[in-house]
């Protein structure tokens, strides 16, 4: 009796996962060439008169959070250690976005308006693979609130 070796992959199922790699590379290059546009974005709503100030005051906290030592997953944890800095700042930007108004973000949307579509896509599944209690902790601090309670 031979041994239970495994097949190869069936080539529909090859073909399906190259396809997923190659949108998924066309998808990084994407953001990565949407970045200086959402920069830009950022910065304009950051001092935009139609944005609260608490937006503003949210955004601004998050970035000394950044530039903080202290941070909820220390960052000397390989890759679990910027997980954290990763997802708070896909929430607070997520929340900025949702507060200016799509009006707002596409008149100070430089790039095109689909890519800005599938940014937001990105920040709001980003969330969604977190730990819920993760999420519950970056949620309240992204809302300018105090840690949950355990």
């Amino acid at each position: 009796m031979t041994p239970d070796v495994p097949s190869p992959a069936p080539p529909d199922r090859k073909r399906a996962s190259r396809e997923r790699r190659k949108r998924a590379r066309q998808q990084l290059a994407q953001a990565l060439l949407a970045l200086p546009n959402l920069a830009k974005l950022i910065a304009r709503l950051a001092v935009h008169p139609k944005v609260p100030a608490r937006e503003k005051a949210i955004l601004a906290a998050t970035i000394a959070y950044l530039a903080s030592p202290l941070d909820l997953i220390p960052d000397f944890i390989p890759v679990i250690g910027e997980v954290d800095d990763i997802f708070l700042v896909a929430l607070v930007l997520q929340r900025l976005i949702n507060v200016a108004g799509e009006e707002l973000v596409l008149e100070n949307w430089d790039g095109d308006p689909a890519v800005l579509s599938s940014i937001r896509e990105v920040l709001e599944s980003a969330t969604l693979v977190l730990p819920k209690r993760v999420r519950d902790i970056l949620t309240a601090r992204a809302a300018g609130g105090a840690r949950p309670e355990s």
